[in-house]
């Protein structure tokens, strides 16, 4: 793979990561579908 400019190595995984989940959920609309999605069950457990 060549060097990210600008990604420090103990981040690479997250920014891949990010980049994977930005591949699958292209649409604008999605991403921010599946965003709430995840507040929402965040939210959930923490009041739990």
């Amino acid at each position: 793979m060549r060097k990210y400019n600008g990604i420090p190595k103990e981040h690479f995984h997250l920014f891949l990561k990010e980049c994977e989940w930005r591949f699958n959920y292209s649409e604008p609309k999605r991403q921010l579908y599946q965003l709430k999605q995840w507040v929402k069950q965040w939210v959930k457990q923490e009041l739990n």
